[in-house]
């Protein structure tokens, strides 16, 4: 079998997309071949050898965190697998070493993933959570008044802007407040490194081309051994499996907790999913997401210009780029009547919180960005027609 590479603008890899023209990556990513192959091969040798299959397991997750390290620009060693970016905040939000009265500061605007564990985490701890404005620009009156941790995401699901994170973490860090970071809308589209950052974690479904089930947290080196082992199951001790292989005498429930990230992924997880996941980050790593991002944003750049409906605001701003064009719409539009026509016309999106989102990846080809133009026309025209 000849093994198809991936090329920017070619849906080759992706035979058993439905939509003509799909524009939902920042939601939930198709299937590409590799990755359909990967979880077919992984299920075929599962069923094969059984228990003989868990060396190869453990060796790919191994392989997963590398190639997570690539992309992320850190070391495996500083990384945890994950069911997804709620685990990652979950697994801070729990395991961080508050003090009573500490203050944690979210952005408004925000998904729940990156909001629900610190709201926990404040009325279990007692401490103050406060929001800092979409435009961050009362950060540094909020930093003047004391931060203990700050949580954003690198890009805004909701209008598709890019955060200054690498800015916000030094002007935080300057102050004492550590940063948290929820990359899942910009790992895989935008170039992105932890650099100084605190803290990152992301899932694999949306601009990484995996499935869900899978993500990652990173854990900045001098904070790994202050974490508090509230979360901790077999696989978070030292030498976890020795008892299994060698022999009598090394049961005990008395080693102690690894400092690494690594305790944080406690127990049995998605194979499944982290050998999608691999298979994705592969294609992403041979094409580069500096030249992924430099696509999307062709592709973006000649859209934009041409869906200026009266009425419509688009969001998007030179220096805030991401994967994603967000529009505002007049108020008396009904998107969900949008996305429905759309759909009918072969053309996918998402329509998050009142905005209409449009997301196009690698595969998407600048050549069909003339027909998508001319179907969101045709809507504008219907339903302009019925109002």
């Amino acid at each position: 079998m000849v093994e198809l590479k991936p090329r920017l603008g070619s849906r080759e890899l992706f035979p058993n997309l439905a939509a003509p023209y799909y524009l939902c990556h920042a939601g939930v990513s198709p299937l590409s071949l590799p990755v359909q192959r990967a979880v077919a091969d992984f299920v075929q040798h599962f069923a094969g050898e059984g228990v003989g299959a868990v060396g190869g397991m453990l060796a790919m997750r191994d392989r997963l965190r590398e190639k997570l390290g690539l992309l992320l620009g850190c070391g495996a060693q500083d990384l945890a697998l994950t069911c997804g970016t709620s685990w990652g905040v979950l697994a801070i939000a729990q395991n961080f070493p508050w003090r009573q009265g500490d203050r944690i500061a979210c952005v408004q605007g925000e998904f729940p993933t990156n909001v629900t564990p610190w709201q926990r985490a404040a009325d279990q701890h007692g401490l103050e959570l406060v929001f800092l404005k979409p435009d961050l620009s009362d950060l540094q009156n909020r930093l003047d008044q004391g931060l203990r941790l700050l949580a954003l995401s690198a890009v805004s699901f909701q209008t598709g802007l890019r955060q200054p994170w690498e800015e916000v973490a030094r002007q935080a860090q300057a102050r004492g407040c550590q940063v948290f970071v929820d990359a899942i809308q910009a790992a895989g589209v935008v170039p992105f490194a932890v650099g100084q950052l605190d803290y990152v974690a992301g899932g694999a479904h949306k601009w990484l081309m995996g499935v869900e089930g899978c993500g990652y947290l990173y854990v900045r080196p001098d904070h790994q051994a202050e974490l508090k082992g509230h979360w901790a199951g077999w696989l978070s001790h030292r030498e976890p499996v020795r008892f299994l292989f060698e022999g009598a005498g090394h049961l005990r429930y008395d080693r102690p907790l690894r400092p690494e990230p690594q305790a944080l992924e406690i127990g049995s997880s998605s194979y499944f999913s982290q050998a999608a996941l691999e298979a994705s980050l592969n294609l992403i790593l041979d094409l580069r997401v500096d030249q992924i991002f430099d696509h999307v944003t062709r592709y973006l750049d000649l859209l934009e210009p041409q869906l200026d409906f009266p009425g419509w605001t688009s969001l998007r701003k030179r220096q805030a780029l991401s994967g994603s064009l967000c529009l505002k719409p007049g108020p008396e539009t009904n998107l969900a009547d949008w996305s429905a026509a759309l759909g009918r016309r072969g053309l996918k999106l998402a329509t998050p919180d009142g905005l209409l989102r449009i997301s196009p990846h690698w595969p998407n080809s600048l050549e069909e960005v003339p027909r998508v133009v001319e179907i969101f026309k045709e809507v504008h025209r219907e339903l302009d027609l019925q109002a």
